[in-house]
């Protein structure tokens, strides 16, 4: 994920007036008017504000199989040889979390080993100390040990696959949680160096300067600001023995505790009228200074709607004259709130969940912060309760925890007070501690956060948390404030049902979450076959979400899963349950114009003919969701950015290049270069050229080249073993240094070949090994893209040798050394055959507001016919396009690098066209 930081900052206080607002006594009345302009949200943070409908976010972990608090390790997934299968997937998706403890001995015992294997290929094998603690290939905050987590290990490193991950372990992990997700664009997500920069950087040092306010006092809220606009940041500095007084409210909803919203830095308890410094990822509080005021501060973006109000309120009777505050903005974003719910309760006394959030809306949860007290002398039993978080109107909780203390990463009963980027214990109180804590009485102030791993429900979701080992401990007092981003533009408008038919058991089983949950009589049907559905879906159905429940009585159950012969995703079960085996999973599929409309129903097809276990089914509920329509595009006037027509010893052209911004603000260009006329089996050089920044939207205004050949003018040459070299393609690497890959030409067109070459200052470059990997159909034309830890190169190639019909391949990777086989993110018709894979020639493939898009030109059809396909997945678009541009080997720039909110450029180029034009597009 590029940085999409914006320069500068603007700052609206709440005394401000911008336009009408008035202030009487220092207090505001009215609504502020603001003017976004350039505040900066962080990039890990704008992916929170864009909707992921495709994912499925989901954990697997040693919870009790009943029900009850009996949780370890017992049989896993598999055994392979000495090793225990923790985790196994397969499709799309990606690892955000892995936590694991045991008692110290068991941790400390020789020999044991952790094994993550990605798309085939190792990316970690060793000891799981050297792993969490520092001495594999990443560092704190992404791992960390034993005694920064409290007790357990936890890592936040992201690996992302496009079609099977696993992670085995030689021993006993005793206890262990895997958080992940699954599903079209699951794999997306930044970088580790993104995640740990946003973990590790002091994101206070940026906080705008504050402005002094007289308020609130009774009845007379402190308007902060007002929407349209975001919030993207909040600095507070008040009397810190008023925290317990002051309350914030966003829009209409209900007003929550400020030391809840800022973090927990003091909980205003009775035990407790204290004030804990810390910084998390998202949260800070410093000490008082010496008159006792107390520092505030929180980055969480608050979007606010037109006419919504950010407010500080006082609790009845209270006032709090002084208060200094900083609310820098940025744009408004239309269909996104902030829903911050707080809940003050008493353990209910039965075995069940006290709920913490619930919604029926779209969202992505954040973050759940959480007090607790009350509980019995010298007992802190009520750390064994676990979460159950349920989406989409589920019975069955695809995230179900192993402890309290395990869902806030640490273990045991934590080891102590302690804060880190997305999780912690700020305080651990011990009232009364004589005579060995027998008759003290415990707090405790939590937080977990996120957001690496948000939890994404389309249709509503449920969090709940035990109290005790089965939920009925008492007596207990809980406050906790759970934060979720809500989205406006999906809703259901439709669902189906459909029960399995043909031979069917009798089973009888409770859902696998709270211990009393009763037992259910279904039946469900079992086999390695096809099911087909035909699709009743509403005209206007964007999206579609397919629910089963199951049978998890044996593991593991794979289903590949088609719409009108479309590929659209797998269902894969790696966990078996034969004490409680009902249970549910879901698929998000996004559905195009052609299946939404005529008189032919689309068919859905859940192949499970390759299952290793028999396939059950129940029921299937097919849920139909509205969405924002697809984009109009259109494309500004071209500006020839590199002049190749007039350079000495011309005419010359550009064919298939690449385009990046060096660290210096620069910008290099290469491709494909040769004098005129056309010849592809000539050409032998790539280019070089250079600009001054700062980029795209400068040039579009010059209307003149900004690109001039460097000194050194090619990047490249072909060499003695190469007939050609075609299409390079320039990507960041994570030490910093260039990478370029391309296409080099051999005598036989189903053995063409890709090689690459390095740079650290983009103008001196360097090959780098032999031949990454050949294919078929005269392969050529690669981009190299990242996603987490996974490189990933797309290029053109046929489907088959058999069927030659034109596509787009990829190949992962983890090291740019060992490549994954071949697998197609696009095919096109019959229609399309060819021996050289002419319809899908220089691939391009970007993410933009939770789409990724893929265009190609595809020259049978024009010499300027570009197209643009776009899916939830990074490795599966649908055959149809979007949109078709004027252009030939679109390469695609985003103003500050930002692909989210950035204006959107795109260059193009060939024979006979001079050089190097760039246009703007709209609509996207």
């Amino acid at each position: 994920m590029s940085d999409r930081r914006l320069n500068g900052a603007a700052t609206a206080g709440a005394h401000l007036d911008l336009s009408s607002s008035r202030a009487v006594h220092g207090i505001i009345d009215a609504p502020v008017a603001t003017a976004p302009s350039a505040a900066s949200i962080d990039p890990v943070l704008e992916d929170l504000l864009s909707f992921h409908p495709g994912w499925v976010t989901r954990s697997v972990t040693t919870h009790d199989p009943s029900g009850g608090n009996d949780d370890g390790y017992r049989a896993g997934v598999a055994l392979e040889g000495e090793h225990r299968v923790l985790f196994h997937a397969r499709g799309e998706g990606r690892i955000t979390r892995i936590w694991m403890t045991a008692p110290r001995a068991e941790l400390d015992k020789p020999d044991q080993e952790l094994w993550i294997e990605i798309d085939g290929h190792t990316v970690f094998r060793g000891s799981p100390h050297d792993f969490f603690e520092g001495r594999g290939p990443w560092r704190s905050p992404l791992a960390l040990g034993i005694d920064a987590s409290s007790g357990a290990f936890t890592s936040y490193v992201p690996f992302a696959w496009s079609s099977e991950a696993k992670v085995r372990f030689r021993g006993v992990p005793i206890y262990y949680q895997v958080t992940y997700r699954e599903g079209p664009g699951a794999a997306s997500g930044p970088t580790p160096e993104a995640l740990a920069r946003f973990m590790a950087e002091d994101w206070t040092a940026a906080l705008p300067a504050r402005s002094h306010h007289q308020g609130p006092g009774p009845g007379a809220p402190l308007v902060l600001a007002t929407g349209p606009a975001t919030v993207s940041g909040l600095d507070l500095l008040i009397p810190a023995g008023r925290l317990k007084d002051l309350r914030v409210r966003i829009g209409g909803q209900a007003p929550v505790p400020a030391s809840f919203f800022f973090g927990l830095a003091s909980t205003g308890a009775e035990a407790d009228g204290g004030w804990t410094p810390f910084r998390s990822a998202l949260h800070a509080a410093w000490a008082p200074d010496a008159s006792g005021a107390g520092r505030l501060a929180t980055r969480l973006p608050i979007p606010l709607a037109e006419g919504e109000a950010l407010s500080l309120e006082i609790a009845e009777g209270g006032e709090i004259k002084g208060i200094e505050a900083a609310v820098p903005l940025a744009p408004a974003r239309p269909g996104v709130r902030l829903l911050a719910r707080y809940s003050d309760q008493e353990a209910p006394g039965r075995e069940t969940t006290m709920p913490f959030f619930e919604s029926d809306e779209p969202l992505q949860f954040v973050a759940l912060l959480e007090h607790i007290s009350g509980g019995r002398l010298g007992d802190r039993l009520y750390l064994e309760g676990d979460e159950m978080i349920r989406t989409d109107g589920m019975s069955y909780p695809l995230q179900i925890g192993t402890g309290t203390e395990d869902y806030y990463n640490g273990g045991f009963y934590f080891i102590g007070a302690h804060s880190n980027p997305f999780s912690g214990q700020l305080r651990f109180l011990v009232l009364d501690p004589e005579d060995s804590w027998r008759n003290a009485r415990f707090e405790h102030s939590l937080y977990r956060l996120h957001v690496a791993d948000p939890i994404v429900s389309r249709s509503g979701m449920r969090f709940g948390m035990e109290a005790g080992p089965t939920g009925a401990y008492t007596p207990l007092r809980v406050r906790s404030l759970g934060l979720s981003y809500a989205f406006a533009d999906h809703r259901v408008i439709g669902e189906q049902k459909v029960r399995a038919r043909g031979p069917r058991r009798l089973a009888r089983s409770a859902v696998d979450a709270e211990r009393a949950a009763p037992r259910r009589r279904f039946r469900l049907r079992e086999g390695r076959g096809i099911t087909r559905i035909e699709v009743q879906r509403p005209p206007d159905a964007r999206g579609l979400l397919l629910l089963r429940a199951y049978s998890a009585e044996k593991a593991p159950q794979t289903a590949r899963v088609r719409l009108d012969g479309r590929e659209v995703g797998v269902i894969h079960e790696m966990l078996a349950n034969p004490v409680r085996p009902l249970a549910e999973d879901a698929l998000w599929i996004d559905m195009l114009p052609g299946e939404r409309g005529g008189d032919k129903r689309p068919v859905l097809e859940i192949d499970a003919t390759s299952s290793p276990a028999p396939w059950s089914e129940v029921s299937y509920t097919l849920r139909f969701f509205s969405g924002p329509p697809a984009p109009q595009l259109t494309q500004g006037p071209a500006v020839k950015i590199f002049d190749a027509h007039d350079l000495p010893g011309g005419p010359f052209y550009v064919n298939d290049h690449s385009i990046l911004q060096l660290p210096d603000g620069r910008w290099i260009l290469t491709g494909i270069f040769r004098r005129e006329p056309y010849r592809s089996d000539l050409e032998r050089e790539f280019v070089l050229a250079t600009a001054p920044g700062p980029g795209p939207e400068r040039w579009i205004e010059a209307a003149s080249p900004s690109f001039s050949m460097a000194p050194e003018r090619f990047a490249a040459r072909a060499l003695a073993d190469e007939r050609w070299i075609w299409a390079p393609h320039v990507a960041r690497d994570r030490d910093g240094s260039l990478v370029m890959v391309f296409h080099v030409g051999t005598h036989d067109p189903d053995r063409s070949g890709f090689r690459m070459a390095r740079s650290r200052d983009g103008i001196h470059w360097a090959r780098e090994g032999g031949t990454l990997f050949e294919d078929i159909c005269v392969a050529r034309d690669p981009i190299l893209v990242r996603l987490g830890d996974l490189w990933v190169i797309y290029y053109t190639r046929c489907a088959s040798r058999a069927s030659p019909r034109s596509g787009v391949a990829y190949r992962t990777s983890p090291d740019l050394a060992r490549w994954s086989p071949p697998a197609m993110a696009l095919t096109l018709g019959p229609e399309t055959a060819m021996p050289n894979s002419g319809h899908t020639e220089s691939p391009f493939v970007f993410e933009r507001k939770g789409w990724f898009y893929l265009t190609f030109t595809s020259y049978p059809v024009d010499y300027d016919a570009t197209f643009v396909h776009r899916s939830r997945s990074p490795f599966a678009f649908p055959p149809r396009p979007i949109a078709r541009l004027r252009a030939h080997a679109a390469e695609w720039v985003a103003e500050g690098g930002d692909f989210d909110k950035g204006r959107l450029f795109f260059t193009h180029a060939g024979a006979g066209k001079g050089g190097v034009f760039l246009q703007e597009l709209f609509g996207l």
